[in-house]
């Protein structure tokens, strides 16, 4: 188990992917307070079908993904710049990292869903 994994979160992580892309469809693109070093500030998070389905039957919370601009543009280059239509939509997330702060995280990124 990643070390992540044994605090909750309300967000996806790269560590929820067990190092396996995961196709996925848009349900949801939202501005949601989150709380961070900076304090409290809205931020945009994207619901998904199978991850909002998984959660109702585990009855448990379920998790969004916090919308960085890289991810944004990515989406963006796959089913156009107008957000509102992403609904619907299938993409592919899949854990990587990246350099942020000087140092080399893990991070989730966005691809073509096969077929999409």
């Amino acid at each position: 188990m990643h070390v992540r994994l044994l605090f909750p979160s309300r967000y996806l992580c790269a560590a929820d992917f067990d190092g396996k892309d995961v196709d996925l469809t848009i349900t949801s693109i939202r501005p949601e307070s989150l709380r961070t070093e900076a304090g409290d500030e809205f931020k945009h998070v994207v619901r998904f079908k199978e991850v909002d389905a998984k959660a109702e039957a585990s009855g448990s919370e379920p998790k969004r993904l916090v919308l960085n601009k890289t991810c944004a543009m990515a989406i963006a280059a796959i089913h156009g710049n107008e957000v509102n239509d992403w609904a619907g939509k299938k993409i592919t997330l899949y854990p990587t990292t990246c350099q942020a702060f000087g140092e080399t995280v893990e991070c989730i990124r966005v691809r073509p869903a096969k077929g999409a």
